[in-house]
């Protein structure tokens, strides 16, 4: 099938920077330069550069960034609590453009998904970040099957924590938007900006402004002679017989310092019902989180275009472009999103909020600032819709293959265990710093995530929303597997907070329904 448009049209690279342009073209107030409007955008522009680093394989500058701008962000949502006055801030664009702009931003998404994927690329260029990943990732282990559930064994324990049918099907997705092996290869050994210099066992040959020398080597005790020129290449090939130089086919590809080759492509691409699967999972999870906002911007805050900004800007994101495929990001992100969105039914807010803990253990942070939230009415309700679907969750493991594990060590997966290891083997900042500087950021965690329960002592909708963002963004901090990187996590959540407003009357005791 021949390469989709959408690869010539707008490199993602180039997408970076033109996104960013486009967001402060849309939601930067000129007129209101030190608002915290602006302040926000900034922090969210930020993100971008972190970003560039881990394309560029700096993996070590990449995550220090993204926990320095994290860092930024945080401090930032810790004073969104005190901040009472909100005005009203409206794009600068009409509402008719506004919608226009967001239903090609979803139009995007879904020919990222299912025209430009990884079979499709052939260029190094066109690859996205999550692409890269991937590679890195199949760099280190070549044996996972795209098209079944199975994972090699020594590679369960190195899964995120979690409900594994959901992680391994996620694996599954990564592999199938994985580009072919031989951009695989380019990605991990890319080509040297300078030509080599020839050597032989007499000569060496020096290539320099076009023109090809040589000279004998230095030794000791003899001075190097003048440059010799010998023909250009052009009259060598006519003049010699050697033969010609032989490419490696796509199978017979290997990575530095491995003994197995590279996968194929055909190797890694599942079939197509599998692939239907992973595509159709990959873009309800992005229109979840689309109708997610424009249904809180109209329900919770009063006003449609509202949510239709916060959509836009989460569309126009480069980590939303770069990470289009990737579900452990995105189904936890839209399961957390429409929580806030059910907000007014404890039991369907606990249901989702569980169904995300269950998936990826993390949102377990989140149920003492919830139940706080509910205390005066709700409470029981939500802690029965989160802890049911936990136990349904906790059912269907008995369903789950056996390659994945026994059932005892997928339920402790899913319960977070492997979380909370002190040393294990890291994925992302931890790989490249001290293990022993993570126990105090796990402990100053865990202090704010119990002590949101009387802090702040007046709990509404605004409070729920930064300090749920507040405490997914702290995960980011101690997390092992890649850390740093989820930001789909609490990305939702903070766009709702930048663009909220004023929302103090939106308690439980007064929104919420009796039954």
């Amino acid at each position: 099938m021949p390469t989709s448009f959408f690869q010539y049209e707008m490199l993602p690279t180039t997408w970076f920077y033109v996104s960013t342009l486009i967001i402060l073209a849309l939601f930067f107030k000129f007129n209101r330069f030190w608002s915290v409007r602006n302040l926000d955008l900034i922090g969210l522009v930020l993100l971008t550069p972190g970003l560039l680093m881990l394309a560029m394989h700096n993996d070590q500058w990449g995550y220090a960034w993204l926990f320095g701008v994290g860092f930024f962000l945080g401090i930032r949502l810790i004073f969104d609590n005190v901040m009472v006055r909100r005005p009203l801030l409206e794009p600068n664009l009409t509402p008719g453009g506004l919608t226009f702009a967001c239903f090609f931003l979803v139009f995007f998404i879904v020919a990222a998904i299912t025209i430009n994927r990884g079979d499709q690329i052939d260029t190094v260029r066109a690859v996205r970040l999550e692409q890269i990943l991937t590679t890195r990732h199949l760099q280190q282990h070549t044996g996972m099957n795209p098209n079944t559930l199975t994972i090699p064994r020594d590679e369960l324990a190195n899964l995120p924590p979690g409900f594994r049918p959901f992680l391994a099907f996620s694996e599954r997705t990564n592999l199938a938007l994985a580009p072919p092996a031989k951009i695989r290869e380019e990605i991990v050994h890319p080509p040297s900006p300078f030509p080599p210099s020839l050597e032989t066992n007499d000569q060496q040959v020096l290539v320099w402004s076009g023109e090809i020398t040589t000279s004998p080597l230095k030794t000791d005790n003899v001075q190097q002679s003048p440059m010799i020129p010998i023909p250009p290449p052009t009259l060598l090939s006519e003049t010699t017989t050697s033969p010609p130089l032989e490419v490696p086919s796509d199978a017979a590809l290997r990575l530095e310092g491995e003994s197995a080759p590279i996968q194929t492509t055909a190797a890694l691409r599942p079939n197509l019902s599998t692939l239907s699967l992973i595509m159709s999972a990959a873009l309800l999870g992005h229109l979840a989180l689309v109708f997610g906002f424009i249904y809180i911007g109209h329900c919770h805050f009063g006003n449609i275009r509202t949510g239709i900004a916060c959509a836009t800007l989460y569309l126009l994101h480069p980590y939303t472009n770069q990470m289009v495929g990737r579900l452990d990001h995105l189904i936890p992100a839209a399961l957390i999103l429409w929580s806030v969105a059910l907000y007014r039914r404890p039991f369907f807010a606990g249901f989702s909020l569980g169904a995300a803990t269950a998936l990826i253990c993390y949102p377990v942070c989140l149920v003492p600032l919830w139940c706080s939230f509910y205390w005066k009415r709700g409470w029981i309700r939500f802690l029965t819709g989160t802890i049911s679907v936990l136990i349904l969750f906790a059912v269907l493991l008995l369903f789950s293959p056996e390659s994945l594990g026994s059932y005892h060590e997928q339920l402790i997966h899913m319960l977070g265990k492997s979380s909370l290891y002190i040393f294990s083997q890291p994925d992302g900042f931890w790989e490249h710093y001290d293990m022993i500087y993570r126990v105090p950021l796990m402990a100053i965690f865990f202090v704010f995530c119990f002590g949101m329960i009387l802090w702040p002592s007046h709990k509404h909708l605004a409070t729920l929303l930064s300090c749920s963002a507040l405490l997914l963004l702290g995960v980011q901090f101690w997390q092992l597997h890649q850390g740093g990187l989820y930001i789909a996590w609490y990305l939702p959540i903070l766009i709702l907070t930048i663009f909220r407003p004023n929302l103090e009357d939106r308690t439980a005791l007064s929104s919420v329904a009796h039954s």
